[in-house]
C-alpha cells in the first residue's frame, strides 16, 4: 500500500503534533532512525514458569498454544513488523496500517477473528509524554505506542525507547503470578503509560515557575525570552489536554471491553483523568503569571508616562517664556537692567505654580 511504502520513506515517527497531527520541524520528539528489532517473549498464561524468548519462526505455534502467553515488542517498526502482524497475528488490514503509521489521536478498534481464533481483542493507539529541551525552551511532547490486545498476546509497537512500559511488562513476565492474560498485560502497559505522566507535569510546572521568576519589566529582554517559553509551554500543555482526555475516554472503553480488569482499567482512566486537572492546573498558573507580567510592564509604561507628562507640565510654561524672551523684538523690560532677574523671577513662580497644581492633581 501506499502509505506503507511513504512509512518506509521517512521512518516511523510515532507523534502527535501540537498543531493538529501534521509532522513538521521541531515538534514533539526528534525522529528517531533505527533498525527494526522485535523481540518475543512467552510465558505460561497459568501456573508459575519463567519466561522464554523465542524466534520469530516460533511465533505462529506459540501463539496457537492456548496455554502460552505471548508478548511481542516491536521497536522501530518497518516490514518485518507489518509481515509478523498480517502474517502470523492474522491481522486485518486496517489495523495493520494502524499500527505501522502515526496516527492524530488516541485510538481504539475492537478486533474479532485472527490468532485470537474469534476472541476479542482490541487495538489502541495511546502516548507516552516527554518533557524535551528543558535548555532551548521546555516543550511537551508525545510518542505514540501501538498495543494489539488479546486473551494470549500483547504487542506493543513503538519509535525509540518507552522505558516504563519496558520495564512493567518484563517484570509482569517474569513475575511468579499463578495467571496473567493478555488484557492485563494491557493494562499494565496502560498503568506504566499514565503513571509516566505526572513526573512529567510536575517537571512542567516546576520549570513554569522559574520561568515565572524571570519575569521582570526592568529586565526586558530576558523577559521576553521567558514569555515566549511560557507561551510555548501553554500550547503544549493545551495539546495533552486533548490527548489525555480522548485516552481518558478510550480507556473507559477499553474497560467496557474487557470485563476481567474492568475495574482496574477503570482506576487508570481515574489517574489520567487527574493528569488533566494537573495539566490544567499548570497551564492557569502558566496564564496567571503572563498576566501579572502584563499588569507590571503596564503599570511600568504608565509610571515612565506619568514621569514625561509631569516633566512636560513643569518644562512647558518655561519653555514658552523662554520663547518670548528669545525673540527679535524688543519686549518689556528687556532694556531695563532689571530684566533679566524680573525674567528669572517669573520663570521661578512659574516653576512653583506648576509643581503646586500638580500635587494637587496627585501627580506628584
Amino acid at each position: 500500500m501506499k502509505r506503507e511504502k511513504d512509512r518506509a520513506e521517512h521512518s516511523y515517527l510515532g507523534v502527535w503534533d501540537p498543531a493538529g497531527g501534521e509532522i513538521r520541524e521541531g515538534s514533539g520528539l526528534p525522529v528517531e532512525e533505527g533498525q527494526e528489532e522485535i523481540r518475543i517473549v512467552t510465558r505460561l498464561l497459568r501456573g508459575k514458569g519463567k519466561s522464554l524468548e523465542i524466534s520469530r519462526e516460533e511465533l505462529e505455534e506459540a501463539v496457537a498454544d492456548p496455554d502460552l502467553l505471548v508478548w511481542i515488542d516491536v521497536l522501530y517498526p518497518r516490514e518485518g513488523a507489518a509481515a509478523l502482524l498480517r502474517d502470523s497475528l492474522e491481522l486485518g488490514a486496517l489495523t495493520v496500517e494502524d499500527c505501522m503509521e502515526p496516527l492524530r489521536m488516541p485510538k481504539m478498534d475492537v478486533l474479532t477473528g485472527g490468532a485470537s481464533g474469534g476472541a476479542r481483542g482490541a487495538f489502541v493507539a495511546a502516548f507516552a509524554a516527554r518533557l524535551e529541551g528543558e535548555a532551548r525552551g521546555p516543550r511537551l511532547s508525545a510518542s505514540e505506542v501501538d498495543l494489539v490486545s488479546a486473551p494470549g498476546y500483547l504487542v506493543t509497537l513503538r519509535d525509540g525507547s518507552v522505558d516504563e512500559v519496558e520495564r512493567r511488562l518484563d517484570v509482569l513476565m517474569r513475575s511468579p503470578e499463578p495467571e496473567v492474560s493478555g488484557a492485563a498485560l494491557a493494562h499494565a502497559a496502560f498503568d506504566a503509560l499514565v503513571d509516566g505522566h505526572p513526573p512529567v507535569l510536575v517537571r512542567a510546572s516546576t520549570i513554569a515557575e522559574e520561568l515565572e521568576e524571570v519575569l521582570d519589566p526592568r529586565n526586558e529582554r530576558a523577559s521576553i525570552s521567558a514569555l515566549e517559553a511560557l507561551i510555548t509551554l501553554r500550547r503544549d500543555l493545551l495539546a495533552f489536554r486533548r490527548l489525555a482526555v480522548a485516552q481518558s475516554e478510550i480507556l473507559r472503553r477499553l474497560a467496557r471491553n474487557s470485563p476481567e480488569v474492568s475495574e482496574y482499567l477503570s482506576d487508570v482512566a481515574d489517574n489520567q483523568r487527574e493528569v488533566v486537572d494537573m495539566a490544567d492546573a499548570t497551564r492557569d498558573y502558566i496564564e496567571g503569571a503572563v498576566e501579572a507580567y502584563r499588569v507590571r510592564r503596564d503599570e511600568r509604561s504608565d509610571a515612565g508616562i506619568r514621569r514625561l507628562t509631569i516633566l512636560a507640565g513643569i518644562i512647558g510654561p518655561l519653555s514658552l517664556l523662554n520663547g518670548m524672551y528669545a525673540t527679535n523684538f524688543t519686549t518689556p523690560g528687556t532694556e531695563a537692567p532689571w530684566g533679566f532677574w524680573a525674567f528669572i523671577g517669573i520663570q521661578i513662580i512659574f516653576l512653583i505654580l506648576a509643581v503646586l497644581y500638580l500635587r494637587r492633581r496627585g501627580l506628584l
